[in-house]
C-alpha cells in the first residue's frame, strides 16, 4: 500500500495532494504540467517534498512537518521502480547490460537478467545496443530495468506516448499481464484518455498540482466531480442553470430559457447549477420517425453546422433554434453508420433529445 500525503512549491507552482494506492494501476490524469511527474519525483526520492508524508507498506520513505524534515530515505533504497518517459537507457550498455544495471550487486544478477529477458521477449537482442532497437524494443528494456530491483511500487512515467498505436496496445497488455502477475502497486503517469481507460483500475485527475477526483476510471468518467474533471475526460456539453423545481429526483433547470429535466439529489428551487452531456449521450431523432419513451425528453430543433469524421465516428455541431445564437451549443457524437442512417450530409436540419438519465448535474462547490 503505498500512502501520500504531500507539498511541493517550485516558483508560482505548488503541488499538493494525498491519495492511496494499494495492488492495482493507479492511473494518475490531468494536462500537462498538472504536477503528475512531479508527484512520481516525489514518490521515488528523487524529488524532496517541502513537508507531508510517503509511506509503503507501513515502512516510511519520506516525513516532514512545519519546514523540518525528519525522516528521508535516499532514493536507490526506496526498491521503486521508475521507467521514464525517454526511457533513459545507457548507450553504451547493451540490452543484458541495461537490465543487469538495476539489479548490480545483488545476488543472481545474471539469472535474474535472463528471466526477465524473458519475460520482456528479449531473447536474441542482448547483444544489441539501445539504437539499434525499436521503440518497443526500448520500452521493453526500461521496465525489464525497473522490475530488476524487485520493486514494491513501479512509476511510469507517460512511457508508450512516443510509439504507435499498437505497439502501445502490445505494451499496455503485457504491463496489465506483468501487474496482475507480480501483484505491484503500479503509479502510471498519461494525459491521453485512451491511456488511462486502457490501463486503470482507478483515475486520480490532477490538475494545478490539486486532486480534483479519484475513484474507478467508469465514475470518474460518467459522474465528474467538477467542470474541469468534465472537460478533461471528454464531456464537450457543460452549461449553466438555474434549479425551478424539485419533484423527487427529477430536477427542472432553466437553461438560457430552455427547460432542462434532470435526475440529482441534494438541490432545491433557485439553486445555480453546473450540468453536462457526453457527446456520445445526445441522441439525434428523425423528425418522421415514432418517438420512444427514452428520447421525448428535453427535445430541440436545430441545425448542423458542420461535422468532423474521424473514420468510424462523426462529430456534429448542433446549433438549436430556441438557445440563444452562438457559433453552436451542442457537439454530438455518432458512429459513421447513425450518421448516414440520419441522412445528416444532406439533411442539414435535426431534433436531438438530451436523456435525463445521460445529464450529470454537477456537485455544488
Amino acid at each position: 500500500m503505498l500512502e501520500i500525503d504531500i507539498a511541493k512549491k517550485l516558483g508560482d507552482f505548488h503541488l499538493k495532494l494525498a491519495f492511496t494506492a494499494g495492488r492495482e494501476i493507479l492511473v494518475l490524469f490531468g494536462p500537462c504540467g498538472a504536477g503528475k511527474s512531479l508527484t512520481l519525483q516525489c514518490i521515488a526520492g528523487l524529488m524532496e517534498p517541502d513537508q507531508g508524508l510517503i509511506r509503503v507498506n507501513g515502512q516510511t520513505f519520506f516525513q516532514a512537518e512545519g519546514g523540518r524534515v525528519q525522516w528521508n530515505v535516499p532514493a536507490h533504497r526506496r526498491g521503486i521502480g521508475y521507467v521514464f518517459q525517454n526511457y533513459a537507457l545507457f548507450p553504451h550498455l547493451t540490452v543484458a547490460q541495461n537490465i543487469a544495471y538495476g539489479g548490480r550487486g545483488r545476488p543472481g544478477l545474471e539469472d535474474k537478467t535472463r528471466r526477465l529477458l524473458e519475460r520482456m521477449r528479449l531473447q536474441g537482442l542482448e547483444a544489441r545496443y539501445p539504437a539499434q532497437l525499436s521503440g518497443g524494443q526500448q520500452q521493453r528494456v526500461a521496465i525489464a530495468r525497473a522490475l530488476m530491483i524487485e520493486p514494491v511500487v513501479l512509476l511510469l512515467d507517460e512511457p508508450f506516448s512516443a510509439l504507435d498505436s499498437a505497439v502501445r496496445e502490445k505494451l499496455q497488455g503485457e504491463l496489465l499481464g506483468l501487474q496482475r502477475e507480480m501483484g505491484l502497486s503500479v503509479i502510471y503517469v498519461t494525459h491521453l484518455l485512451a491511456d488511462a481507460f486502457a490501463l486503470g483500475d482507478r483515475m486520480a485527475v490532477i490538475n494545478d498540482g490539486r486532486l480534483e477526483q479519484i475513484g474507478p476510471k467508469q465514475e470518474v468518467y460518467q459522474r465528474p466531480a467538477t467542470r474541469a474533471v468534465a472537460r478533461f475526460t471528454g464531456t464537450r456539453n457543460i452549461f449553466d442553470g438555474q434549479v425551478l423545481e424539485v419533484k423527487g429526483r427529477e430536477v427542472h433547470i432553466t437553461w438560457c430559457g430552455q427547460g432542462v429535466v434532470a435526475l440529482a439529489e441534494g438541490l432545491a428551487r433557485g439553486d445555480q447549477v453546473s450540468f453536462c452531456i457526453r457527446p456520445e449521450e445526445v441522441m439525434v431523432v428523425r423528425p418522421d420517425r415514432p418517438r420512444g419513451d427514452s428520447v421525448k425528453e428535453n427535445l430541440l430543433s436545430g441545425s448542423v453546422v458542420r461535422e468532423v469524421t474521424r473514420g468510424a465516428t462523426y462529430t456534429i455541431f448542433f446549433k438549436a433554434d430556441a438557445l440563444p445564437e452562438d457559433d453552436y451549443h451542442l457537439e454530438v457524437l455518432l458512429p459513421s453508420h447513425a450518421y448516414e442512417r440520419l441522412g445528416l450530409a444532406s439533411a442539414r436540419r435535426a431534433i436531438v433529445s438530451l436523456k435525463k438519465s445521460a445529464i450529470h448535474v454537477l456537485p455544488k462547490p
